[in-house]
This record gives C-alpha cells, structure tokens and sequence, in this order.
C-alpha cells in the first residue's frame, strides 16, 4: 500500500510557505525504513532547518463498530528532534494550498545533512512538446465530400457537426493537455502509489465536460455519462480515504477516462467530414450517444 508522511516547512520556501506537504522519502531517510514509503507520520521543518518529527505514546481502544475491533489512541504526544538526518526529500502538495491558488502540483528538494537543511530545489514540471497531431494551429487534411444519399440530413446533427468543425482546433490543445506528464500520466499513476495527487483528474474531467457541453450548448448530455461524472468530481481527499483508497478514488479516474474517450473522439472526427454521415464509424456513434441523437 502506498503510505506517506506530512510535512509542515518552516524553513523558507519560494512559496507555499504555509502548505502541508506529503513525502514518501522520510522513512528512509529519517527512520531507516527503507522498505515503506511512509509511516503517516507527521513532521516539521523548523525555521532554522532542523527536523522534528510527531512521537505519539499510544493505547489499544477497544471500539466494535471499528474495522478491526478497535483503535490505537494516543495518550500522550511531543515533537521529537532528528539530528542525524541526511539526505534527499521530495515534498509535494496541491498548487491550490497554502497561500497559493493555481491549478497543479508543487514539488521541492530539501536536501539535509547532518541534521540541517542544506538547501532547497524547486522540482521543476517537464515540458512536453506537442506532438503534430495534436498541434491545435494545424488543420487537419480535407475530406471527400459525399454523396446526398451518405448524409445524416437531420438540423441538430448538422449543428453538432459544425460546432465541432469549429472547434477543432481548441479540442485538440485540450487533448495535447490531457495527454502529457501532468494531465495523463502522472495522475493516473498517482492512483496506484495511493497518492492524493489523484483528485487533480477531476478539474481535468470538469474541463473536458465543460468543452464537450459547449458543442451542443443547452441539451443534456447522455444520464449515464452524467452520472458517471456526477460521482467522480467534487471530491476532496481525508485521511480516511486511505483505509479505502479504490472506493474512494476509482470514480475520480473512471470519470477521467470516460471524457477523455468522449474528447479523442471528438478531436477524431472533427473537420473529418464536411457533413454527417449516413454510415456511421463507431466513435462518430458513441458522440451521437452522447448528446442524444442515434
């Protein structure tokens, strides 16, 4: 299971000063568990660099509505100093805590040795180059007109088709964003080393949502789609969603990855075709489900 660690930094910090951060590199470093990643510990880096770490005395409380029987309850606490430290850690929290509000994650290097901050490194983000089919500023290649009788003639198919043509080029910036390190791959990843930076899908997800609506302003889209996203946003992690991390955050990605095929098939079928067709190609059909038109 992928435990971690909090961290408050006193220590000066280029922002997100007043953050609480999580790390799975303190075990190791402070500890000497090399073979965890955390021990939901808490621990504090203190003005002047030096690292304490939450000890708590505790006693089994017998409790028969708890999953186990019972529960350790701490009877008595208090901050314990780490002179030896030394080395690498890694802390990471949201871009929105603190006193930062922006969309994303935040990393930092705090590098200790013999027991004091030595310095400090902000992680920067990768950035990732487009890739040329999905370079918004390039139109896709024209395509054969068809004949009348290939045609879906209906008004509200053909407004669909032309908002989408339209809307080409946004759609495929959108997707370029959704599939690089931070929209796709480091999130989903987070999911399985039961990492809280898995919530960061659903502002993906309410994106993705807000540009599918726009294509056909005013009508609903498909209940079990909406529902499907109804319980996979608006989500907020706790402590306990570690005691029940799939329950908790298998909504958060299936909810993602239902959009994003929703936003790949629009992107696919955008200025494919300078009218509906009659015949229909599975994602053209699926979009068509979507809004409420097959």
């Amino acid at each position: 299971m992928g435990m971690f660690d909090t961290v408050v930094c006193r220590y000066p910090l280029f922002h997100h000063q007043y953050a609480e951060f999580q790390t799975k590199d303190l075990a190791a470093v402070a500890l000497g568990e090399h073979g965890v990643a955390g021990l939901m510990d808490e621990y504090e880096i203190t003005e002047d660099g030096r690292l304490r770490r939450h000890v708590h005395e505790r006693v089994w409380t017998e409790d028969p509505g708890a999953m186990l029987g019972g529960w350790l309850r701490s009877v008595r606490d208090w901050w314990e100093e780490l002179p030896d430290v030394h080395g690498d850690v890694v802390i990471y929290t949201s871009r929105n805590a603190g006193d930062q509000a922006c969309a994303g994650w935040t990393e930092f290097l705090v590098r200790f040795t013999n027991g004091r901050v030595q310095e400090v490194r902000e992680v920067p983000a990768p950035e990732e180059p487009a890739r040329p089919s999905d370079d918004p500023h390039v139109e896709p290649p024209p395509v054969p007109r068809m004949a009348q009788d290939e045609c879906d003639r209906r008004p509200e198919v053909q407004e669909l088709m032309g908002n989408l043509n339209a809307a080409a080029a946004a759609l495929r910036q959108l997707r370029r964003e959704c599939n690089d390190h931070w929209g796709y791959e480091d999130p989903v990843y987070r999911f399985y080393h039961q990492s809280f930076k898995v919530y960061a899908l659903q502002e993906t997800t309410t994106r993705i949502v807000a540009a599918l609506e726009g294509l056909r302003p005013g009508e609903p889209l498909h209940p079990w789609f909406t529902q499907i996203v109804r319980e996979g946003t608006g989500r907020a992690f706790t402590p306990e969603d570690n005691a029940r991390w799939p329950d908790a955050t298998k909504p958060v990605v299936e909810a993602f990855f239902h959009a994003r095929y929703f936003l790949e098939m629009a992107v696919r079928y955008a200025g494919r075709f300078d009218t509906a067709p009659q015949l229909l190609p599975s994602g053209w059909a699926a979009l068509l489900e979507l809004y409420g038109l097959r």
